[in-house]
């Protein structure tokens, strides 16, 4: 049972106007924020946090909250009408939504984005609310054997993004993986593939290359087609008037309910964040799906779950944050600090000494499901009118905003290099037939895959026994082996049924 003096001041510090408006002020910021290329959730929050300290809590931590959550959904609305993710986590997301724009359904594909976006947050947050402290244990009784299993995991799941070939798939993952070795050795400090430059010893930085690989090689793709074809990316929607209907909604509910799940669980494990979580839910539904040939070809499943997936994760990272004072992603790392210098300790500290804060921010994530819902139909409305701009000038200024976007997240003019190499490589993919998708995963899972492998290996004097020795890690091995068997049980299968189907036409020709 609440105490009624706490459900006062949770209650109290929602109807606050101030609060109210900080909230609001921050979600419609988060949006724009989001659908600008370049520019990140991350970023936004972490140079809008030092104002807040000097703000009341009850107003400052609502305010990052709204631009977190604004941010996460408005970079589905360029990835889906220009192909070009407003952020990491619409990665996924841009793969069908900017299909379903060149069929002429971008009216449909931002509805869907929105409506999954805000039944997946507001289940999410309903999760965090009821069993925040039971999931954030499970969290914390993870070693590094149990984290370097649940990489192996989402490493396998590469398989489900690569297209139509596996192999492709896993060059690419493993290329990914040799580009996130680049910087300083976690362990010893030393140098790897730096070749002498100060500027990657941190390693190569992740949105410069994002933004190149997704905008930069798209704008090239464009430029090497036919004029007559290019200017499908300014496909216009103004007359795209088919909107989407109920029964459609209604008919991927089982999608968006494992996306949301995958992205709630994922969200509550320290580190993994929603640009995983995106790509985890869009390649477990890809492997589900009757039709998994339409996925990149404007499948609605795709859309929905990825959509699911990586705003599930906004609630979910809060999890470890408020009851342990551990951040579930970096936003919430950037949250930790705002908290402290507010004179508030993120952990039990918080939920013994500021009960009342904690459940009024309850309230705050449940009250910007509502807003996001209108303030995301709003974007639609408005944002939407981004692709209708003809070719000849849209993609300049989204040369310029990639620009403009690469050089603010270290204000580093070696970042403008690694957004040319990763347009470049981009582009070569892409004419080549390799994916993207799996490079990117294996350059987010990379550093956070290698340290817990290392870690475990040092603690078990190299034995691999560590991997099933302890039952979390026993656990997490057997759903390894089952994910790898149910794979390859499904790829035998389409083998076998190319096969028989071959044989029938051979025998009826």
């Amino acid at each position: 049972m609440i105490d009624l003096s706490i459900l006062q001041q949770g209650l109290a510090m929602l109807a606050s106007p101030w609060t109210f408006l900080a909230l609001s002020g921050g979600l419609a910021g988060g949006v724009l924020i989001g659908a600008l290329p370049g520019l990140t959730a991350t970023m936004a929050v972490a140079v809008l946090a030092p104002f807040t300290f000097f703000m009341d809590a009850t107003i400052g931590i609502p305010f990052l909250l709204g631009i977190y959550k604004g941010a996460i959904y408005g970079g589905s609305i360029p990835a889906i009408l220009i192909n070009t993710p407003g952020t990491a986590a619409a990665a996924a997301t841009a793969r069908d939504g900017y299909a379903l724009t060149c069929q002429g359904k971008s009216r449909k594909a931002l509805e869907l984005s929105l409506y999954s976006s805000v039944v997946a947050d507001l289940i999410a947050t309903l999760v965090l609310i009821a069993v925040a402290i039971p999931l954030a244990k499970v969290a914390m009784k993870f070693g590094s054997p149990e984290f370097t299993l649940l990489y192996l995991i989402a490493l396998t799941m590469i398989a489900t993004v690569s297209g139509n070939s596996f192999l492709k798939g896993l060059i690419a993952a493993g290329l990914g993986l040799l580009v996130a070795c680049i910087g300083l050795d976690p362990m010893s400090g030393y140098q790897r593939f730096t070749f002498g430059s100060t500027d990657l010893l941190a390693g190569v930085s992740l949105i410069p290359l994002l933004i190149g690989m997704f905008a930069l090689s798209e704008i090239l793709m464009q430029l090497g087609r036919p004029r007559a074809t290019s200017g499908s990316a300014g496909t216009s929607v103004t007359q795209d008037c088919e909107r989407l209907r109920w029964a459609e909604f209604w008919a991927l509910r089982p999608t968006i309910l494992r996306a949301t799940s995958l992205g709630t669980f994922l969200g509550s494990l320290p580190g993994l964040g929603a640009e995983i979580a995106c790509w985890i839910a869009y390649g477990v539904e890809r492997g589900r799906s009757k039709e998994p040939e339409r996925f990149g070809e404007g499948s609605t499943e795709g859309l929905a779950a990825a959509e699911a997936g990586n705003n599930a994760v906004v609630p979910a990272a809060l999890i470890p944050m408020t009851v342990f004072g551990i951040p579930g992603d970096t936003v919430t790392a950037v949250l930790i600090g705002a908290l402290m210098a507010q004179g508030m300790m993120p952990g039990p500290l918080l939920v013994q000494q500021n009960p009342g804060f904690l459940f009024g921010l309850f309230l705050v994530l449940l009250a910007t499901n509502v807003l996001l819902l209108v303030f995301g139909l709003a974007a639609i409305r408005w944002l939407k009118q981004v692709s209708s701009i003809p070719p000849a000038v849209m993609y300049p200024c989204v040369l310029l905003l990639c620009l403009c976007g690469t050089y603010s997240v270290n204000s580093s003019s070696f970042d403008l290099l690694i957004l040319a190499f990763g347009g470049g490589l981009g582009y070569l993919m892409r004419c080549t037939g390799f994916p993207v998708a799996p490079l990117i995963i294996g350059l987010l899972l990379g550093p956070g895959f290698e340290s817990a492998l290392r870690q475990s290996l040092v603690f078990s004097n190299g034995s691999l026994e560590i991997f099933w020795s302890r039952p979390g890690s026993l656990i997490l091995l057997s759903i390894l082996a089952l994910v790898v068997a149910v794979m390859a049980w499904r790829g035998l299968k389409r083998t076998g049924a190319r096969s028989w189907l071959s044989e029938n036409r051979r025998a009826t020709t």
